[in-house]
């Protein structure tokens, strides 16, 4: 029967790919971008994004041509005051989701983020008839 004993920086690798693996934001998350969803009434589109852990600071709301456009851009680190350090990560990634809209009043467009959700609302412009019969002399 054989012994096998680790040594301390060999557990240490084993926990930060653990640690790594169920606190990172997946790869596959990453690609696709953060969950939307769009609800529709007579009056507005509303747009719920779940977007945990991300400073308000770290979203950018643009509205152009009909598009929306929400990007994230988060890098986080921890401050370790010591100097000694083995191992230290930091985090950085972007997501990005463009969504068309149309008959909307780009300057009424509202958002805010509360408890991680990012609600945007996207007031729709009142349609006016603009028909008009002509009549031939």
């Amino acid at each position: 029967m054989k012994l096998v004993t680790y040594r301390n920086d060999e557990m240490n690798n084993m926990f930060n790919m653990m640690d790594e693996f169920f606190n990172s934001v997946p790869q596959k998350e990453m690609k696709r971008g953060f969950r939307l969803d769009v609800l529709e009434n007579d009056k507005e589109f509303v747009v719920e994004g779940e977007l945990p852990g991300i400073q308000r600071d770290n979203i950018n709301i643009d509205f152009e041509n009909n598009l929306l456009k929400i990007s994230v851009e988060q890098t986080s680190e921890e401050n370790v005051e010591e100097k000694n350090y083995v191992h230290r990560e930091r985090k950085m990634y972007s997501m990005e989701r463009v969504l068309r809209f149309k008959d909307v009043d780009p300057e009424n467009i509202q958002a805010k983020l509360e408890n991680g959700i990012l609600k945007v609302i996207l007031p729709k412009v009142e349609l006016v008839d603009t028909k008009k019969r002509i009549e031939v002399q």
